[in-house]
C-alpha cells in the first residue's frame, strides 16, 4: 500500500473521519468498485442547496471576485492552506456570507456556513465549521468568532449561530493530527462498535464481509461500542467465545459495571449461538399466537414518510382475503397506495383508510415495527375521531416485529424488516433501495411533476418498494406462524 504523504486533508475526508476512522481511510485507499451509492448524500446535497438558496436572494458572486466585490453572498470558494504542519488542509466553500469586520477588501468579512440534517448540532457540524472558518480567517487576515448553520423546520430555513471557540478549533486540529496519523497508515483502522453508522455508508459491505470473517462482537445484536468494550476487558473478544461462555458466569462479570448489563446476558449469549451457527433459536416453548392463526383474512399496512417536515406521504395497504398459513399467490395480491399529496390534505386521507379498514372490521392490520399505528392513531385524533372509534382501531394491529423479537433469536445482525425478509429468502424486485431512496424519488417527483415528467417513473418505483415491504412482512408472519 502506497501511503501518498503529499495528498491534501479535505472537509469531505474530515467529515468521514469524524463519522468513522476506517471510512476515511477507504475513501483514499479502498477499491472504489466496491463501493455502493447510497441516497443519503443526494439528499444531503439537495437539502444543502434548499437551505443556501433561501440565504441567497441578492448580491451575490461567485469564488474570490465575490469576496472582492463584497457581495452579500459569495459561492464557490476553493482554498488552501496548512493548518498543520507539512501537510495541506484544504475546503470547498459552497457560500460565504459578508459581515462585519475589517477583510483585506474592506470594512466587511465573510463567515463560513453549513447546512445540516438531523435533529441536533453534532461534532462533525462544529468541526467541518470550525475547519472552514480558520481557512477563510487565513484568507481574509481577520478572524471571524461566529458560524452559521441552517437547517429545514416544517419547510422553514432556520439560522443557527454557532461560535468558533478556541476549544472547537484545539479539537479541530487534534482531530487534522490524527486523521493524518490514519491515512498515513498502511493498514485501515479497525472497524466501529457502533454498527449503527454503518446503514447509511457506501463502504458497508466491505466492512461487513470483513466483521463476518472476524466474528467481530459488533455484529451480534444488542452489542453496541459500550458493551462491546465491557465485553473485551472481561476476555471475550469475538462472536465465538461469547457462544461458549456459560449465561451464570458472563452474568456475574457484567453486573460488576450495572445490573443491566448482566440482565442482558443470556439474551445476547443465545444471539451470539444464533448467529454462529446460523439457525433460529425459540425463546419460549409455547408460542400463543391465536390472533394471527385464527384470523379470518389481514389487512398488512406499511408507510414511506418524509422526517424533515414529519409528512406521511404514502399509506401502502395489502388486504388479504384469508389467513396468512394458506397458499397465497403474491403476484395476484391487490395492492392500495394512498398517496397524501399535502399535509392539508388529511382529512380526505383519513376518510380513505377508515373506508378500506371498515371494509373488514375483523381483521388484524400486520406492520412491522411502531411507526405505523403512532402515524395512524395520531392522524385520527387531528382529525377528531370518536375515542371509541381510536381504541377499537388500536386493538386490531400487530406488530410482528415485537413478537419476532419476543419468541426468537435469529442469525441475523439486527431485526429490521429487511434483514429478517432477507434471511428467510425474499428479495426486493429492486437492488439497492431503502427508504432514504423511496424519500428521495418522492421528493424528485413531487418537485417535477407540474414541470415535467423527467421523473415519472419515480412514483411507481416508491409503489413497487412499498409494495414489497408489505409483502416482506406477510412472509415473516407466514414463517412466524409455521413455526
Amino acid at each position: 500500500m502506497q501511503c501518498n504523504k503529499s495528498k491534501p486533508i479535505n472537509d469531505h475526508l474530515l467529515r468521514s473521519w469524524i463519522r468513522c476512522r476506517r471510512k476515511a481511510w477507504l475513501d483514499i485507499y479502498g477499491d472504489k468498485q466496491k463501493k455502493l451509492w447510497t441516497a443519503h448524500s443526494t439528499l444531503q446535497l439537495n437539502h444543502q442547496i434548499d437551505c443556501f438558496h433561501n440565504l441567497s436572494q441578492k448580491s451575490y458572486g461567485i469564488g474570490i471576485q465575490a469576496c472582492e466585490e463584497g457581495k452579500n453572498i459569495a459561492y464557490g470558494l476553493r482554498i488552501k492552506y496548512p493548518l498543520i504542519k507539512n501537510r495541506i488542509i484544504q475546503a470547498n466553500l459552497p457560500i460565504l456570507r459578508k459581515t462585519s469586520g475589517e477583510s483585506i477588501w474592506g470594512n466587511f468579512a465573510y463567515q463560513p456556513v453549513l447546512a445540516r440534517q438531523g435533529k441536533k448540532i453534532t461534532r462533525e457540524h462544529k468541526l467541518t465549521l470550525a475547519m472552514t472558518g480558520l481557512l477563510i480567517n487565513n484568507l481574509q487576515k481577520f478572524q471571524v468568532k461566529k458560524g452559521l448553520i441552517l437547517h429545514k423546520e416544517n419547510e422553514v430555513i432556520k439560522v443557527e449561530k454557532i461560535r468558533l471557540s478556541d476549544n472547537i478549533n484545539t479539537d479541530l486540529i487534534d482531530s487534522l493530527l490524527n486523521l493524518e496519523k490514519d491515512i498515513e497508515s498502511r493498514t485501515p483502522p479497525p472497524i466501529t462498535s457502533n454498527r449503527k453508522k454503518c446503514t447509511i455508508c457506501s463502504w458497508r459491505k466491505n466492512c461487513d464481509a470483513v466483521a463476518i470473517k472476524k466474528g467481530s462482537l459488533s455484529e451480534v445484536s444488542g452489542i453496541g461500542a459500550k458493551r462491546e468494550l465491557l465485553l473485551n476487558k472481561i476476555g471475550i473478544n469475538n462472536i465465538e467465545e461469547l457462544a461458549k461462555v456459560k449465561h451464570y458466569k458472563l452474568k456475574e462479570k457484567l453486573e460488576v459495571f450495572g445490573t443491566q448489563h448482566g440482565d442482558i446476558s443470556k439474551k445476547i449469549i443465545l444471539q451470539s449461538q444464533s448467529q454462529s451457527t446460523n439457525r433460529a433459536i425459540k425463546l419460549t416453548p409455547e408460542i400463543e399466537l391465536n390472533n394471527l392463526k385464527k384470523a379470518k383474512g389481514f389487512y398488512i399496512y406499511d408507510i414511506e414518510s418524509d422526517p424533515d417536515i414529519k409528512h406521511d406521504f404514502l399509506h401502502g395497504f395489502i388486504r388479504l382475503p384469508k389467513n396468512i398459513k394458506n397458499e397465497i399467490s403474491l403476484e395476484k395480491t391487490k395492492y392500495s397506495p394512498l398517496l397524501n399529496l399535502e399535509k392539508n390534505t388529511e382529512n380526505f386521507l383519513w376518510k380513505r383508510i377508515t373506508k378500506k379498514l371498515s371494509l373488514n372490521p375483523d381483521y388484524p392490520i400486520i406492520h412491522y415495527g411502531e411507526t405505523e399505528p403512532l402515524s395512524l392513531l395520531k392522524l385520527g385524533l387531528r382529525q377528531g375521531a370518536d375515542p371509541h372509534e381510536i381504541e377499537e382501531l388500536k386493538k386490531r394491529f400487530i406488530d410482528i416485529h415485537l413478537l419476532i423479537r419476543e419468541y426468537w433469536c435469529l442469525p441475523v445482525r439486527n431485526y429490521g424488516l429487511k434483514s429478517i425478509a432477507e434471511w428467510i429468502g425474499f428479495e426486493w424486485k429492486q437492488s439497492n433501495v431503502d427508504g432514504a431512496r423511496a424519500l428521495l424519488w418522492w421528493r424528485q417527483w413531487k418537485k417535477s411533476r407540474k414541470i415535467n415528467k423527467m421523473y415519472s417513473r419515480n412514483l411507481s418505483s416508491i409503489f413497487e418498494y412499498n409494495r414489497d415491504d408489505c409483502i416482506a412482512t406477510i412472509m415473516i408472519t407466514n414463517w412466524l406462524i409455521n413455526h
